[in-house]
């Protein structure tokens, strides 16, 4: 005589149900905790990931969007146009342009420098000088939108600097004089064609 027991068959393959419960738990335990894990492999990768891109970006060859290493951070090239100041009349101590007679042509150039060291630096435009192409006599800063900076930690500023170029076709080149380097940084601008200054003659 079979005693009966609790237990009665689950389905058609004969697992009890208080089976099927316990193999879900533990399958359910399992899986919960692999999810801190898998949490932290992500994060790791992702944090990998960040710390390469920044190596890259300011150590190094200069990054793709013209970013250049130095040796307090970084430093680029926001901006550089042509830009003509106009030839003046100063009868009776007044200043009057005279429409259409460009007096100087100048390069106008917008640096972004980056701090990213522990320590403020101190930015001035002599720092800057333009050379027309390779081997040309460098050209001091005419005019500069800035005086002396101090360039905090964590900081970013703008200098925008003014260089006075003669008429024709240049291939202008940027040199930052970076005071913890022993040679100077350059920084190519592209062939760009300027206007004629009025009184200058081309020979």
């Amino acid at each position: 005589m079979s005693v009966p027991t609790n237990e009665m068959p689950y389905g058609r393959s004969g697992i009890s149900r208080r089976n099927v419960l316990r193999a879900g738990a533990v399958a359910e335990k399992k899986t919960s905790s692999l999810v801190p894990v898998l949490i932290a492999l992500t994060l790791c990768v992702a944090l990998a990931g960040v710390a390469i891109a920044v190596r890259i970006a300011l150590a190094g060859a200069p990054a793709s969007d013209g970013r250049v290493p130095t040796s307090f951070g970084a430093l680029w090239v926001e901006s550089s146009h042509q830009i003509t100041l106009p030839q003046t009349d100063n009868k009776d101590n007044f200043g009057m342009p005279i429409m259409g007679a460009p007096d100087k042509v100048m390069l106008e150039v917008t640096v972004r420098l980056a701090n990213t060291h522990k320590a403020p630096i101190d930015v001035t435009p002599d720092a800057f000088s333009l050379r027309l192409g390779p081997g040309e006599a460098p050209i001091s800063v005419e005019g500069a939108r800035f005086d002396t900076v101090k360039l905090i930690p964590g900081a970013v500023f703008d200098a925008r600097v003014q260089f006075p170029v003669t008429g024709g076709e240049h291939q202008p080149i940027l040199v930052f004089d970076d005071p913890g380097r022993s040679k100077p940084l350059t920084l190519e601008l592209g062939r760009a064609q300027f206007q004629q200054p009025a009184g200058q003659h081309q020979h």
